[in-house]
């Protein structure tokens, strides 16, 4: 390791500053996968996660200015049900470096590109102006899920609520079959004891013991909105399903407008990992608005015929070629869906790499034993070249969500859901 800090000044000052800031990783089996960082409260860190540990160690990992900073916590509370809470005991500090499998398309003839590149910064400023289209569509879905329940309503704004925000801070929709009754709530769902607390804050009626309320994303990733129904009697899992499938189509429906300005231009994949992407587009105009540096970005990959997954990632360099220009992205917590294709692609692709392999190898060692000396000197070439690779693979991601985490959450004592002005 090059460096170690023990000292807890020391730790909250890198937690608060990189943590929940840049995209976050904890390890579980010797593997990494992206965590939700809820807040920093009472020099503890809150997350949300559905892995399964042998024991109260935690270790979270982030890369910053080719640096990997490994954060060992021990969990000191938690609701038992993914959310817990971490207390910090020392960080780790050692050079990063790429890792997991990789696809060089230009080895391949997979034929990868990226489409639909948007900022997020425009998907948010999109829905704050008024557009005939979308309010439209909103009046037709308002209108036809009073019908079917009467005690309903669709937020859509391009600023969050507390309600939305909190959803958006714990990545889970509201289903309380009944508020009375702890009994009735699930894990799967939003916590039950939090919920308690924005009812109380809440102008609803204390009549009103169940709630359903699904938020209305852009591709799976952006909280633009929700669709929420009240009830005085208890709500079953069958209408949440329903009011699921509402959402989606009310995102689906408001994508189609146009109102969000997705970039035309097809890009050519270069290079895919689980933990990044690299990809030429040409100078365009949608390219000087959409493409910055530390920017956070959402597009299409699609993989293959009929196999395409939103992502997305942050832009980690941008290099000039001539031409066009190379950007590379680093993959910022993906959705669950999204993480199980992209995984079954590359293992596939390392499968095929692995037997082109190790058939030439068969090959060349048949022909000729006398180019044993020469085949030795191409591996060492080849491994020199990856090495290097991986070291200029590095580079700061930037701060593309420091509003998830404001100053008056990382304050003591304050919890998240009482902070009503965070930015989405």
């Amino acid at each position: 390791m090059d460096k170690e800090i023990k000292d807890l000044e020391g730790i909250l000052k890198v937690i608060t500053a990189l943590f929940g800031k840049l995209p976050a990783y904890i390890i579980n089996s010797e593997k990494e996968y992206p965590v939700k960082i809820i807040a920093l409260k009472n020099k503890a860190l809150v997350i949300n996660t559905n892995l399964k540990f042998p024991n109260r160690d935690r270790v979270l990992t982030v890369v910053h200015n080719g640096s990997k900073f490994l954060a060992h916590f021990i969990v000191a509370g938690g609701d038992g049900n993914g959310i817990e809470i971490l207390t910090p005991t020392k960080i780790q500090i050692t050079a990063a470096s790429r890792q997991g499998s990789r696809v060089d398309t230009s080895q391949t003839q997979a034929g990868m590109v990226v489409s639909n590149i948007i900022n997020v910064n425009d998907v948010s400023k999109a829905i704050g102006f008024d557009d005939k289209k979308v309010d439209a569509i909103l009046l037709a879905y308002r209108t036809k899920l009073a019908k079917a329940f009467p005690l309903s309503s669709i937020f859509f704004a391009g600023r969050m609520d507390n309600r939305l925000r909190l959803m958006h801070h714990y990545d889970k929709d509201i289903f309380i079959v009944d508020r009375k009754e702890k009994s009735t709530a699930s894990p799967a769902f939003f916590p039950f004891d939090e919920y308690l607390r924005i009812f109380e804050n809440s102008k609803i009626a204390d009549s009103f013991t169940s709630e359903i309320c699904v938020p209305i994303k852009y591709k799976g990733y952006v909280h633009l909105g929700y669709v929420q129904v009240l009830s005085e009697k208890p709500l079953d899992l069958e209408i949440y399903k329903q009011i699921q499938t509402f959402a989606n189509a009310v995102s689906r429906d408001i994508i189609s407008t146009g109102v969000f300005q997705e970039s035309r231009d097809v890009c050519q994949v270069m290079d895919l990992s689980m933990g990044g992407i690299s990809f030429i587009h040409s100078p365009s105009r949608s390219f000087s608005r959409s493409v910055t540096l530390n920017g956070t970005i959402l597009f299409d990959l699609n993989l293959e015929a009929g196999k395409k997954v939103t992502i997305r990632g942050i832009i980690k360099n941008i290099r000039n070629q001539e031409t066009n220009f190379r950007v590379g992205c680093q993959f910022y917590n993906l959705t669950e869906k999204d993480v199980e294709v992209l995984e079954e692609f590359l293992n596939v692709g390392k499968e095929e790499e692995t037997n082109v392999v190790t058939q030439e190898s068969a090959e060349s060692t048949s022909e000729n034993e006398t180019t044993e000396g020469s085949e030795q000197n191409s591996t060492s070439e080849v491994s020199t070249e990856e090495s290097s690779e991986a070291n200029s693979a590095v580079d700061e991601p930037g701060d593309p969500f420091g509003a998830a985490m404001e100053e008056s959450l990382l304050g003591e004592g304050l919890s998240p859901e009482e902070n009503t002005n965070t930015e989405p």
